[in-house]
């Protein structure tokens, strides 16, 4: 995607060309140009920037479908063995993390190739549900008349997987034992409701009536043996202690009665004698008392969770609680208790309640603008370069922070969330200004002969200077220029000369009109600067003399001004180099008729001069580059330093001067196209300056945040039990010049320290009190009914309990442990009649998880033993059996399937983007691996090696082999269509298997799949030289064809009949002749 700008503006082609349906490429003429796909559309340009904006966003896995379902649209019959291999889809889309609004997948494509929208899965075999047999058949429910009778199983393995739902486990039948002897179905028993729960009459009460109805109670007489006294005292301890005797539990237990009736069909009551012998329902039970749930007042409001002033009115507010307690728990069917805390939105109160912390963003400096961000963009290859220019991009972090009354630089980074508005840009565009190279100008004319130094004329030698000048404003100064003054050694100097300012005006001889005449030179005496100086100083040199000229006569020829002396041919002179100057004038007018005077030949209309004579041995100053600024001891005393910027950041990033310094650099002596010469080569004169002042720019040190406040514990990737907490500080400045630099350390982690374990609580339920009858005077009166045995009701005390066993208040309970345990319990007294057995037995040991059962056992006590009702296992099973605990662990996959990696170990070496032929395995049979996770039967996190040794899940997979294209062999040659010249012979290859999987495709065929190949016959006797030639080229044609023939070279002809190479199809080195 092209474009100038990152984003939506950008623009994308791509080729388009005419196919067979084969797959060979034809002319566009063949395809239909109404539906000729556009080569062009708009595209998304992606920047790296764009990588913290979008990212993927991954849907959950959807069901697991049987890939037989996917491939024929419903289920095919088949045997399932070990479970059937399915796919598993998810939807996978490019967002915006903003406002995860859609995006193009080309955007995050850029970045990470998108992930795998399928995965293989297994549907494990469903497992139908399995019971065992029939019991036998009970006895019947009546023993005359029509009854029924029933017969149970039980499940042993319950369906699983979408198995088959287990059947009825209960089946039904009518019996009839016999005919009744009276009327069957006249009398029914009416049962009516119960009646509410009473107390009944209390002992001391009824004992005092028993008493005076017998005229007087007999006294007990007192236990006298003291260790007697002392067991019975510590029995009704301990009984006292089991009672139920919580401030929280009222609990009493009454009785409740319901009367019952036999009725005749036609709704008359009559003696409950017409409905014996059967079982009558009980008349009067045992119950408890209701009692509502009783609490007291509420508690004084608590402290406001917020505890300072809030500047803005939709802040959040706090909240304060208050609670009440129980005085009387719900008993029976009592109205339950209602919550014991509650909350409200509160604002803290007083005077001296200080205003809430205020959080605002900070940001670090900026960095160093860089160009290369921007440029990878285009060009990753150059991503590395230094010395870039243009436009580029600075970064910098942003943080957020507590706002304090007195603003400090470094303030402690806090919790981002803390911050709110808009959160500061952290990248901007810069400019690097780019490098403005030094521009010259041309050398000027050599100078004089002077001496080096006027003032010391004897002895010295002389110098001719030419210089040039700096034509532009470089970046960095002059100092980056090539030298601007060359010299060369002369003979005879001077130090002052006649120059020439100007010539006056032709002036003819004898006072004539025109004709020939001379020029009086005007000049000045000017010293070897060019200065001007008395004409005395030149009184040694002789004075330019009169110059002769013409002035043309009405009918002379007329002849321009020489034109000015060109630039010199060489540079400087030697034997066998010697320079010229040339200059030249034009005819203006010829002429006119006798007496006027001829024009001169051509010859005469230009003048040579020997110029540069000087030898060819030119010196000048070379100079190297300014070495860094040090600190110039003479100038120590004036030396400051100023601190570090201030928060916003002067302009000058850092390069303001703040003390004195010096440079240097190297100057020698260069003769041209020799190299380095003693300094006594050059003039002393020009020489550059080796030193020069300058301005140290200030030091930086290096400023970073306090630390941040230590992070919550959350666990790490690698180890779910270890817990880690960090903290971090920020770099505000970087350090410049040699100062100060930054810690090393500026991420701290540590472990977790172990949390203090919150006191957890229980419910401990004491023992049950003994079984309570209603009493005996209630309902001795009822059918049936024994004194010391029969239904009744048992209660037991329940306390909370810290799990280390220490008393707890029962708020606790209420607040953090699971459900209250029952405090009362329906109970049997059994009866000498009724079936006695021991209590259930723990369970047995377990034999393997999972499938392995474990069972528990009682026993028939006493005269039971003998009865044939208790002997029914049906009524008094002896033993329980269920499954044992499933404790497997079981494997689940993380992340997506790696590629299909090639069995034997064998890596696919590559040269040039190409694979390599040869012993290099490519295709076939593979194995991919996908990493795994483990948890155990409650669906926690475990170790993987208790699901396998490795960790990872492995899987068969196959890459295809290739296969090219496959023609016949050659045919034999035709016979040749011409006996002399140019003919043609053709033999021919035919189709025989297409490719596939990428082999190699075939070349260009005819109508009938033929590739032909032809070739010429001798030539003609007499045949002309350009015949021949053409011939050979024609040749040459043919032997391109017959490399295409050969499938070696895997080249092919295109419709313009050049010879072309697919490379991305063969991805092999080519062999070109």
């Amino acid at each position: 995607c092209m474009g100038s700008d990152c984003g939506p503006g950008g623009s994308q082609s791509r080729a388009v060309w005419c196919a067979h349906v084969d797959g060979w490429t034809t002319l566009h003429t063949n395809c239909d140009q109404s539906q000729r796909p556009s080569n062009q559309q708009n595209c998304f340009r992606v920047c790296d920037w764009h990588k913290d904006l979008y990212d993927w966003k991954l849907g959950a896995w959807n069901q697991c479908v049987s890939v037989s379902a996917r491939t024929f649209g419903g289920m095919r019959p088949y045997v399932c063995n070990g479970g059937e291999e399915g796919i598993q889809t998810r939807e996978v889309g490019c967002i915006l993390k903003s406002d995860e609004s859609p995006g193009d997948d080309t955007i995050c494509e850029y970045f990470e190739p998108k992930p795998r929208l399928e995965q293989a899965c297994l549907i494990p075999c469903p497992q139908d549900c399995v019971v065992s047999e029939f019991t036998p058949w009970t006895s019947c429910s009546k023993t005359c008349g029509t009854g029924l009778k029933n017969r149970v199983r039980s499940v042993l393995v319950p369906p699983l997987f979408e198995g088959s739902a287990c059947p009825n486990l209960t089946e039904f039948q009518t019996c009839k034992p016999g005919p009744c002897k009276g009327p069957e179905g006249v009398y029914s028993l009416r049962v009516g409701p119960w009646m509410p729960c009473s107390l009944p009459i209390s002992r001391p009460v009824r004992q005092a009536k028993r008493r005076k109805g017998k005229g007087g109670a007999r006294e007990r007489p007192g236990v006298k043996d003291p260790d007697t006294r002392e067991l019975i005292q510590k029995k009704r301890t301990r009984n006292r202690l089991n009672r139920q005797e919580s401030p929280f539990w009222d609990i009493q237990v009454g009785y409740q009665s319901r009367t019952v009736s036999c009725a005749h069909r036609n709704g008359s009551t009559v003696g409950l004698s017409r409905c014996l012998p059967r079982d009558l329902p009980l008349t009067v039970q045992s119950c408890i008392l209701t009692k509502d749930c009783k609490l007291s007042e509420w508690a004084d409001w608590g402290p406001c969770s917020k505890a300072c002033l809030d500047p803005d009115p939709e802040s959040p507010r706090g909240q304060r609680t208050r609670t009440r307690r129980v005085h009387q728990f719900s008993v029976g069917e009592g109205e339950d208790c209602p919550p014991l805390e509650e909350t409200e939105p509160c604002d803290p109160q007083g005077d001296g309640v200080l205003p809430c912390a205020t959080y605002t963003w900070r940001t670090t400096e900026w960095s160093d603008c860089r160009v290369d961000s921007l440029l990878s963009q285009q060009d990753r290859r150059r991503s590395n370069q230094t010395g870039l220019c243009g436009g580029g991009l600075q970064n910098r972090e942003v943080y957020c922070v507590q706002s304090l009354p007195t603003t400090a630089l470094s303030s402690r980074p806090v919790d981002s969330k803390l911050c709110g508005g808009p959160i500061p840009y952290t990248s901007q565009l810069c400019h690097i200004p780019c490098p403005i190279e030094c521009e010259v100008s041309p050398w000027g004319a050599w100078g004089p002969c002077t001496y080096e130094n006027c003032d010391v004329q004897e002895g010295k030698k002389g110098f001719k200077l030419r210089k040039r000048e700096i034509s532009n404003e470089p970046t960095g100064g002059p100092g980056n220029c090539p030298h601007l003054v060359e010299a060369v050694p002369c003979d005879e100097p001077s130090c002052w000369d006649w120059r020439l300012v100007r010539l006056d005006e032709c002036i003819p001889d004898g006072e004539l009109a025109c004709g020939s005449g001379t020029q009086i030179p005007q000049v000045q005496c000017v010293n070897s600067t060019g200065d001007m100086v008395d004409k005395e100083l030149c009184g040694g040199a002789p004075a330019p003399e009169p110059i002769a000229c013409d002035v043309p006569c009405p009918k002379d020829c007329v002849l321009s001004s020489w034109t000015s002396w060109s630039s010199c041919s060489q540079t400087c002179s030697s034997k066998t180099i010697e320079g010229k100057q040339l200059r030249t004038r034009s005819v203006l007018a010829y002429n006119a008729g006798e007496g006027g005077g001829m024009c001169p030949n051509s010859s005469s209309l230009q003048e040579v001069r020997n110029c540069n004579e000087h030898a060819c041995t030119v010196y000048h100053w070379q100079t190297g580059p300014w070495g860094p600024c040090t600190e110039d001891p003479s100038a120590s005393a004036l030396n400051t330093t100023t601190g570090p910027r201030s928060a916003a950041g002067p302009n000058t990033n850092g390069q303001g001067p703040c003390s004195q310094g010096m440079q240097t650099r190297k100057v020698i002596c260069v003769r041209v196209n020799v190299g380095q010469v003693p300094p006594k080569k050059c003039p002393e004169s020009p020489r550059p300056g080796t030193m020069r002042p300058c301005r140290m720019p200030c030091k930086k040190d290096c400023i970073v945040t306090p630390f941040s406040d230590w992070s919550q514990c959350s666990p790490t990737s690698g180890n779910i039990q270890k817990k880690k907490q960090s903290r971090k500080r920020i770099i505000l400045q970087l350090p410049a010049n040699g100062s100060q630099d930054c810690p090393e350390v500026l991420e701290e982690e540590k472990d977790c320290e172990a949390r203090k374990v919150c006191p957890g609580y229980r419910w401990k339920s004491h023992k049950w009190r003994r079984c309570q009858l209603v009493p005996w005077y209630i309902r001795e009166d009822s059918p049936g009914a024994q004194e010391t045995c029969g239904p009744g009701l048992q209660t037991r005390a329940v306390s909370c309990r810290q799990l280390d066993g220490a008393q707890a208040d029962i708020g606790e309970c209420l607040k953090f442990a699971s459900t209250m345990p029952p405090i009362t319990q329906r109970c049997q007294l059994p009866c000498q009649d009724d079936c006695q057995l021991t209590n259930w037995s723990k369970f047995s040991s377990c034999t393997a998880d999972c499938v392995g059962v474990r069972t528990r056992k009682r026993l028939l006590v006493g005269r039971s033993k003998k009865k044939d009702k208790c002997k029914n296992t049906q009524m008094y099973p002896l033993s329980e059996t269920q499954y044992c605990p499933c404790d497997k662990y079981n494997a689940q996959p993380v992340g997506n399937w790696s590629d299909c990696i090639l069995s034997g170990g064998d890596r696919v070496e590559s040269l040039l983007g190409m694979k390599v032929q040869g012993n290099i395995k490519e295709c076939g049979q593979g194995y991919r691996y996908q990493a795994m996770v483990c948890y155990d039967q409650d669906n926690r996190l475990v170790e993987t090696s208790r699901c396998n040794s490795h960790g990872y899940i492995e899987e068969a997979c196959i890459i295809p082999c290739p296969s090219d294209c496959k023609l016949s062999e050659w045919s034999n040659w035709s016979r040749c269509s011409k006996s002399c010249g140019s003919g043609v012979k053709v033999r021919s290859k035919w189709l025989r298997e297409k490719p596939y999987n990428g082999g190699r495709p075939c070349p260009k065929l005819d109508h009938i799949n033929q590739v032909h190949h032809e070739k010429h016959s001798q030539d003609c006797p007499g045949k002309t030289l350009y015949s021949i030639m053409n011939s050979h080229c024609q040749q040459c044609y043919i032997y391109r064809i017959s490399l295409f023939c050969i499938v070696l070279y895997r080249t092919f002809i295109d419709v313009a009949g050049l010879t072309r190479t697919d490379l991305s199809t063969y991805k092999t080195p080519l062999i070109m002749s």
